[in-house]
């Protein structure tokens, strides 16, 4: 037997009934598998403290040889520092599995759901946190050879014919860091974001969160609104008033100046976002985007994606899901804005939008696929467990709950494999960067080319969009490990790990215990 320091045989005994303890809560786990399944939604919860590491136990006796091993320091520290993570905030004692993923590069049919004879979640450990850390590497990682889509080239610098503008305010442009870094970081496109609050609040400094976009890689310009006060629409009342500070509404309408002021002579498109529209990659976007002629007017964008919103609203580009001129267009525009927003009705920016270019251009709507606005509510596993390409995702952090910085940085490393699908034995699909699934009954019975209906009203209000769906399972027909946290970097020799977890009810009296998926890429 081989651990790390000799000790008296009382400190043996300790560690022998310890590791008997781990084989019982192994056992519980499995029956646990083959009972009751529930599948709870993992919002954000309160994150836990990491656990103090704890002293290692006395020597061994003499006998008991000791291996050439990482030093306690090295296994709590870099192995076991994810588990430990508050963005995961596991419980002290989980059930976990951990894969070793082989990528290989450019067989991929992406669109179809690959199937792999062996079983996904396979090796499984109980540990425990706390204890674990320090005393011992983690378990053996089982190698899966994964075939996915070759990575997008290297464009460092490379996307300055793309400018992006966004209207909101000074916190929620302060929290959308990370979302925006994600897929503008290093790219050498533009991003402008006026915050509607800058003159009602002098104490936020426009300037220092400029700096920290910058420091990030995002080549941001923060401004405040050049527009003071709203510009009264053509349905005013007498007697109104023009309203001070200027409605975010009209604000956002106005990106399409303010963009035109920081673009460059190589700007091709002007981009006007939500504060919460996110590309999973800015690479992808570009490639749909090089499929119009950008020397000629263009508006592109996608409807809302549920019918009620498209007949209260009309045919237009939905912004969450990303509005898109041509710069022939958008200059076009500028000059007729103000007089845009006089003669509309609507309030709205996209409104103000759609008025704008059917009366004042000739140019008509063009769609695109992949745009997605997702006006839905609740759960969103059916949309990111549909195998989709995505372009664009919205409503992420509002309508629904998706940590998407984690889930898409797998892009990063397999270019178009976010979503990607593969089952596993007869019950277990795995959808890249959201949910390894298991069902209860066995995948045979599923159309897996139909969504399932998860979210809120996923009825005929969506079908024009994601139908043909499939029904939703309940909470006893499968079992959902969950992307909680991805972690690692994309240089040849890095380790890229994704947590998929199964989050334990929370029940006063009862210790949680987690289980916990790990992939680790091999990058």
């Amino acid at each position: 037997m081989m651990l790390a320091h000799q000790c008296s045989a009382r400190a043996y005994l300790a560690v022998l009934i310890a590791v008997l303890l781990s084989v019982l809560l192994l056992t519980a786990h499995r029956l646990h598998i083959g009972s009751s399944l529930n599948l709870p939604y993992l919002n954000n919860r309160p994150v836990a403290t990491k656990p103090d590491v704890e002293k290692p136990p006395a020597p061994l006796p003499e006998d008991l040889e000791a291996p050439a091993a990482a030093s306690q320091t090295d296994f709590c520290e870099n192995d076991w520092k994810f588990l430990l993570s508050k963005e995961l905030d596991l419980s002290e004692n989980i059930i976990y599995t951990r894969r070793c993923v082989k990528p290989v590069y450019g067989k991929a049919n992406r669109d179809a759901v690959a199937s792999i004879a062996d079983p996904l979640i396979d090796g499984t450990s109980a540990l425990n946190l706390k204890a674990n850390c320090g005393q011992s590497p983690p378990p053996p990682c089982q190698p899966l050879t994964l075939e996915v889509p070759a990575p997008f080239p290297p464009h460092a610098d490379q996307y300055g014919h793309l400018a992006f503008g966004i209207a909101s305010n000074y916190e929620r442009v302060e929290q959308s860091l990370s979302s925006f870094a994600h897929w503008l970081a290093g790219t050498g496109a533009q991003l402008v974001a006026v915050i509607s609050d800058a003159d009602d609040a002098p104490k936020k400094d426009l300037r220092a969160l400029e700096t920290l976009y910058r420091d990030n890689g995002v080549n941001a310009t923060i401004i405040a609104p050049k527009l003071k006060e709203s510009i009264l629409r053509k349905d005013a009342k007498e007697g109104d008033k023009p309203r001070r500070p200027a409605a975010v509404e009209q604000l956002h309408f106005l990106l399409i100046r303010d963009i035109l002021d920081i673009s460059s002579p190589q700007t091709q498109w002007v981009g006007v976002l939500d504060d919460d529209t996110f590309f999973p990659s800015l690479e992808a976007l570009n490639r749909a985007l090089r499929e119009y002629d950008h020397n000629r007017p263009f508006w592109l964008g996608a409807l809302a994606d549920n019918w009620i919103s498209v007949k209260s609203w009309g045919f237009m580009a939905f912004g969450g899901a990303g509005t898109f001129l041509s710069m022939p267009l958008a200059k076009e525009l500028e000059p007729q804005l103000e007089n845009c927003i006089r003669e509309t009705t609507i309030k709205t920016g996209d409104g103000m939008l759609r008025d704008c270019v059917y009366q004042r251009s000739s140019t008509k709507l063009t769609l695109v696929e992949g745009l997605y606005q997702h006006d839905f509510g609740g759960d969103p596993a059916g949309f990111f467990e549909s195998g989709r390409r995505a372009l664009s995702l919205h409503h992420w952090k509002s309508w629904y709950r998706a940590p998407v910085v984690s889930m898409a940085a797998i892009a990063h490393l397999c270019g178009d494999c976010f979503m990607q699908r593969w089952r596993f034995a007869k019950d277990t699909l795995l959808a890249n960067g959201y949910s390894i699934t298991v069902y209860r009954e066995g995948l045979d019975s599923l159309d897996l080319s139909r969504m399932e209906g998860t979210f809120n009203e996923a009825d005929g209000r969506f079908d024009f969009v994601y139908g043909p769906f499939r029904p939703r399972l309940g909470n006893d027909q499968k079992k959902s490990y969950r992307l909680v946290a991805a972690d690692g970097g994309t240089t040849k020799g890095d380790r890229f790990r994704q947590a998929y977890v199964y989050r334990a009810k929370r029940d006063e009296g009862v210790e949680p215990v987690d289980e916990v998926v790990e992939l680790v890429w091999d990058v």
